[in-house]
């Protein structure tokens, strides 16, 4: 008896063509299942009102023996994704090119360009090298005679160049040979680099490639495809990973062919170049993927690796590009001592989330395996990424396999982080990667206002605003509290803060132990101390505490300067102002100023206290 068929993949091409399909196989499907983000889509609507679409587990659960035929003409990830389910040999595909033998995925296809020689994949340790003489056209022609030769070796497991290289694996690849992607990874003449970064291996060659004749440029071989009708097609692609691509003398020549032909393009760049025709380029939506190696999460970290301090240009031209027409992947290189910290994994994912970034890949120097402190780091920044719905994988070409399995089971094993705004009352808005610690779950931040984690901070730098909160206590906000970066906000067991609307700025702390209350309209600069407790304990002769907790309530649009204390047991009555450097021990009337250690205070005077932190004193009737 026959084993049962299952169809995967349902679009409107499949849909047209499904009974060319059924006559191939000789009989109907008894389901059909396709990506499980598509088969709620089909819940009480049987596809074509007769056959059931189920998620592929559930398939595989039902008819475990099922043969399975894949619908899309282009498979290679449905592939993957089926192979782990169902045993390769039950899956078929009606019009993908593909076949199950020991390969890899660029065999077939894909042409690494050098300057005198051809190779079937751009793997440096391992790639075959097959020196080619004449002009482009020859030079593809012997490609095309050895790369049949190789897939005929592979089809039959025939020893072969690419036998000892470790991505030479059992998979589903290609069937035929035809010549889609062209790869200029190697240097050519023109090639150029402006970074230094202290894990390239093709510095040495860059720097005799700066004057070129025209011959064998990069330019040069894009030119000639460009006139052979037969790679005239959408499904042309071609990659530059050959260094700083718009730091190229024919950048823009390059660019003017790229814009006016069909084919699509991958480019490896280091963002630190803005170009207009590169921005004309990527908006016509044929860039269909860029990679960006950042490297770092901080400006310190970027230019050790980099060799140079460009990291805040880098940030400006992830706003400048139009990143949203293209598919934005940023690499992270592990490199130990350098980049191997908390610091710059936090710092890289928050600009991976502002710069749209849809994919993160992770490699090593040159498939150096990652140390135990790599692993922990790669956990923390895939919570961090999924949280954000950035996709992490491995980086295919310089990755050991035993890294490469780890890191494909951490992203399919790892929760993402919870976002703030999910677990508490009050609308919370985090910039960048603020930290809110929660001593059993039990503290609460609530109200019908809205706290802003790192008010204004810059991408990149590690300076997060810290809030903790104790066992039952409570942080309630009415209109808006706004927080600096590196800001810090404790509150003890049970204690409470209640703001209207106020602004923390950087480096300030408010300690609260009971009771602290804030007004409306108020503004704390930065590197201030509020506190409504000594946080010590001292006693009489008598065992009695002598230096009781006591509130601290401060009243509408009071300003405080930068650095200035308040301690326990103060108010601060409306529109006072508390002078920079100030130490307050004492309650203060509303309309007052205030200076000094200990602090003095004075009638706030229309127009005589006058100080940058916050502009001019209002004046008092």
């Amino acid at each position: 008896m026959a084993n049962p068929i299952i169809f995967y993949g349902i679009t409107d091409v499949s849909i047209s063509k499904i009974d060319k399909f059924i006559s191939i196989v000789g009989t109907e499907p008894v389901l059909f299942s396709t990506k499980d983000e598509e088969v709620d889509n089909f819940k009480g609507k049987p596809l074509l009102g007769k056959y059931e679409v189920v998620p592929i587990k559930e398939a595989y659960k039902r008819y475990p023996d099922a043969d399975v035929w894949v619908t899309y003409a282009i498979a290679n990830n449905t592939a993957r994704i089926l192979s782990g389910i169902f045993k390769p040999e039950k899956i078929h595909f009606f019009e993908a090119d593909l076949e199950y033998k020991r390969g890899c995925g660029y065999i077939g296809h894909f042409i690494n360009y050098g300057r005198d020689y051809i190779s079937p994949c751009c793997i440096v340790r391992y790639n075959p090298i097959i020196k080619t003489k004449g002009d482009v056209a020859e030079r593809i022609a012997a490609w095309q005679k050895y790369s049949e030769k190789l897939m005929d070796d592979t089809r039959n497991n025939r020893e072969n160049d690419c036998s000892k290289c470790p991505h030479y694996q059992y998979g589903f690849y290609r069937k035929t040979v035809k010549a889609d992607t062209i790869s200029f990874g190697s240097t050519h003449p023109s090639d150029t680099c402006n970074l230094k970064c202290i894990y390239c291996f093709a510095e040495d060659s860059l720097k005799f490639l700066k004057n070129d004749d025209g011959k064998d440029t990069t330019y040069e071989v894009l030119r000639q495809i460009s006139l052979m009708p037969e790679y005239d097609n959408p499904n042309f692609n071609v990659h530059f990973a050959n260094g700083e691509f718009c730091a190229n003398k024919y950048c823009n020549d390059i660019l003017d062919i790229l814009i006016k032909s069909k084919w699509r393009s991958v480019i490896m760049t280091n963002m630190t170049i803005y170009n207009e025709k590169f921005a004309e380029f990527m908006n016509t939506g044929r860039l269909t993927y860029i990679q960006v190696s950042l490297d770092s999460g901080t400006r310190e970290t970027y230019a050790k690796v980099k060799g140079v301090d460009l990291f805040d240009k880098v940030i400006s031209n992830f706003r400048r590009y139009p990143i949203h027409k293209t598919f934005l992947d940023l690499k992270y290189i592990f490199l130990e001592g350098y980049n191997d910290n908390e610091v710059d994994i936090d710092g890289f994912c928050n600009i991976a989330k502002e710069a749209g970034c849809k994919q993160i890949s992770l490699s090593s120097n040159l498939s150096k395996p990652f140390t135990p402190k790599m692993r922990e780091l790669t956990i923390r920044l895939i919570k961090k990424a999924k949280r954000n719905n950035i996709y992490v994988t491995e980086s295919n070409a310089y990755l050991c396999a035993e890294d490469k399995k780890f890191i494909r089971n951490a992203y399919a094993n790892t929760e993402p982080e919870t976002p703030l705004e999910a677990m508490y009352d009050a609308k919370i808005k985090a910039n960048g990667d603020a930290i809110i610690r929660n001593l059993n779950k039990s503290g609460k931040i609530e109200g019908s206002g809205e706290v802003i984690l790192n008010a204004d901070a810059i991408p990149g730098l590690k300076s997060e605003c810290v809030i903790s909160l104790d066992k039952n206590s409570k942080i309630t906000v009415n209109e808006e509290l706004s927080i600096q970066p590196s800001a810090k906000i404790e509150l003890s067991e049970g204690a409470k803060l209640e703001v209207i609307s106020a602004k923390i700025g950087e480096g300030t702390t408010i300690r609260c132990k009971n009771s602290i209350t804030i007004g409306k309209g108020v503004e704390i600069f930065d590197n201030c101390y509020i506190a409504d407790s000594d946080f010590y304990v001292l006693k009489n002769k008598k065992d009695k505490q002598i230096n009781p907790d006591a509130p601290v309530i401060i009243g509408d649009n009071v300003k405080i300067g930068y650095g200035a204390i308040i301690l326990k047991g103060v108010t601060i009555g409306d529109n006072a102002i508390i002078a920079p450097g100030s130490v307050v021990c004492k309650s203060v009337p509303a309309d007052s100023f205030v200076q000094g250690n200990p602090a003095k205070i004075k009638k706030n005077a229309a127009g005589k206290h006058h100080f940058g932190f916050f502009g001019k004193a209002k004046e008092n009737k």
